[in-house]
């Protein structure tokens, strides 16, 4: 904690997460499809119909010094970057409305190699910036259905609820994550994450995209 931040890419003194040079090459989603936070057109890979997502948010394309960033931050130690990285969402969270804000619980062996759970940190900075309370509901463990499955551990009352992660690559994961959160009384689930990977349609079986290289 006493050291000074750096850069998560190049490690230079700076104010974490990116120095002003790697800032330079993050690239930022354009508005798009409010469902799925992908490309706007006709076309686009989105969430199927009966996806229990109900929208999604992302700011950045998870590729270059994102994923570096992302990297760092949850397999590098660097766990104080979370903070900044969460204050990069707000501008994209203005006209989110929720009553409860939650996140995709991460495996505890995870947890524990690695010091924190991610997505809970993001989540505790954008508690303040929804406006709305900040609480564990989900469990993660293995089940006969899934080897890393979600479990609601208690009722939301007809919530609206924002779970947060830190990527969206197939969309497999949030499935689960909102499919859980539908089963515990949610009657809206909006997915807030730092980054989606690629434009392909999302949900369970999808191919997942590899960012490329800083």
């Amino acid at each position: 904690l006493l050291l000074p931040p750096r850069c998560l890419v190049c490690r230079v003194r700076a104010p974490e997460p990116w120095c002003v040079a790697c800032r330079a090459e993050v690239v930022e989603l354009p508005a798009g499809c409010p469902r799925c936070a992908g490309p706007s057109d006709a076309a686009h890979g989105c969430w199927p119909t009966p996806a229990p997502v109900t929208a999604t948010v992302a700011r950045y394309r998870y590729e270059g010094p994102v994923a570096a960033a992302v990297v760092a931050a949850k397999v590098g130690g660097a766990h104080r970057a979370w903070g900044p990285l969460a204050a990069g969402l707000a501008p994209r969270l203005a006209d989110v409305e929720v009553d409860l804000v939650t996140w995709v619980t991460t495996m505890p062996d995870r947890v524990r190699r690695r010091g924190t759970d991610h997505a809970a940190a993001l989540a505790a900075g954008l508690g303040p910036v929804l406006g709305a309370p900040v609480r564990a509901t989900l469990r993660a463990g293995r089940t006969d259905r899934h080897p890393e499955d979600l479990v609601p551990t208690l009722a939301l009352g007809s919530a609206r609820v924002a779970v947060v992660d830190d990527v969206l690559t197939t969309g497999a994961t949030a499935w689960r994550a909102a499919a859980a959160l539908r089963a515990a009384g949610a009657v809206a689930v909006t997915l807030v994450v730092l980054a989606r990977a690629g434009g392909h349609a999302l949900g369970p079986g999808a191919r997942p995209h590899r960012p490329r290289p800083v």
